[in-house]
């Protein structure tokens, strides 16, 4: 599939957007066979809540997955801090909310793109920057996004574990809604349909009503690791892949955003 490359912002601007996570807050997280399910996507480097809304025209796979089949998400509608859409659940099961971005460049001057790099524990670009004598020069990157969510629809299917066929994707490999605080969910990073191998795993989730976040580790040759479940609520997992660009006619390198967001039950 080929997709526009969107222009970026003016520097200054696009600096102070660009560390932007991307991810969504379904409401709610438990729902009925029939009801509507509003999707909202939260961008920001923040959780639970973004600072900025998503461009809905920038948004492509905006779909709701299930055991039955596929449902588009409707009403997709830039608020002021906040994009949001509806879709209704359509039967029972593990429903997967997905979307992705088209990508988009920007350009960052030297400093700012090695704290960048240093923030979300890309060592390997730090290192080749450094080994080929580019860390004094700018970053000019393209970047997309991937996001999922679980919801759950009565009883659990094991659709949790569906690939969703995402360029990039984290798959759960236990259902987050069969889980209490202390039990860890064991997750694979998938780059391309093929293992994430070393990439730096951020997770963050909400205890005692506020935000917690922690990088838990990397994942191993098989793409895996294990998420440590501190307390009932919303989770966030968070994971870059970045790459050097054969064709640097329009930038030197290529990022890939997951997030996977759930929830676990209060007991």
């Amino acid at each position: 599939m080929k997709f526009a490359i969107a222009l970026a912002a003016p520097l200054a601007l696009a600096a102070a957007a660009f560390g932007h996570d991307l991810y969504l807050m379904p409401e709610p997280w438990l729902v009925r066979p029939g009801q509507q399910i509003r999707v909202v996507y939260q961008n920001g480097d923040e959780f639970p809540e973004g600072v900025a809304p998503v461009r809905p025209e920038r948004l492509r796979r905006a779909e709701l997955l299930w055991k039955g089949g596929a449902a588009a998400f409707t009403d997709i509608t830039a608020e002021e801090k906040r994009t949001v859409a509806m879709v209704r659940a359509p039967g029972e099961g593990t429903l997967m909310l997905i979307s992705q971005t088209i990508p988009n460049f920007i350009e960052l001057d030297a400093e700012k793109f090695e704290q960048y790099l240093r923030h979300e524990n890309l060592d390997f670009v730090l290192r080749w920057r450094k080994e080929n004598g580019e860390s004094s020069a700018p970053g000019r990157e393209i970047y997309s996004k991937y996001v999922k969510s679980l919801v759950r629809c009565g009883k659990g299917d094991g659709f949790h574990a569906y690939e969703a066929g995402l360029t990039i994707e984290f798959v759960a490999e236990a259902d987050p809604y069969g889980l209490r605080p202390g039990q860890p969910l064991p997750v694979r990073l998938r780059f391309r349909g093929r293992p994430a191998a070393g990439v730096a795993i951020e997770s963050a989730w909400l205890e005692r009503g506020r935000a917690k976040m922690e990088t838990i580790g990397r994942t191993d040759a098989e793409g895996r690791i294990v998420v440590p479940i501190r307390a009932a609520g919303p989770h966030r997992l968070h994971a870059i892949v970045m790459e050097r660009r054969t064709d640097r006619t329009q930038a030197d390198w290529e990022s890939f955003w997951a997030t996977l967001t759930f929830s676990i039950p209060e007991r």
